[in-house]
């Protein structure tokens, strides 16, 4: 059968790649499954409120409204904690709905055998 549960990791700074992962997400939750999403590296900047937005055609869309969209859909959003403790930002500049990931967590998710990682 078809796995449920998915894991997208995001770590590319590219925005085609990036709302396009979560157009592909917003898909998958329409055909029932369950996703989250891991934001690490460049793609950390996507839960920063004032980072800079980048809107791509055809739909004027850029990749941080995309995944308010999925926040607004209940999907798990969060953010690997080096990134925060490696940059200026701290919790209070993330978008709502965004946490911090805690590594054991996500280690149960990874080693869930009915769950998908996509990485981008």
């Amino acid at each position: 059968g078809n796995s449920k549960n998915l894991l997208i990791v995001l770590t590319t700074d590219d925005p085609v790649t990036q709302l396009m992962s979560m157009v592909l997400a917003d898909q998958s939750i329409k055909k029932g499954a369950t996703v989250d999403v891991l934001l690490c590296g460049s793609a950390g900047a996507l839960a920063v409120e004032d980072s800079v937005e980048v809107f791509l055609k055809p739909r004027n869309t850029s990749p941080r409204m995309m995944l308010k969209n999925l926040i607004r859909h209940n999907v798990n959003v969060e953010l690997c904690p080096l990134y925060l403790s490696n940059s200026e930002k701290s919790i209070p500049d993330l978008i709502d709905g965004v946490s911090v990931a805690k590594p054991s967590r996500i280690a149960d998710k990874l080693l869930n055998e009915k769950t998908k990682i996509l990485s981008y």
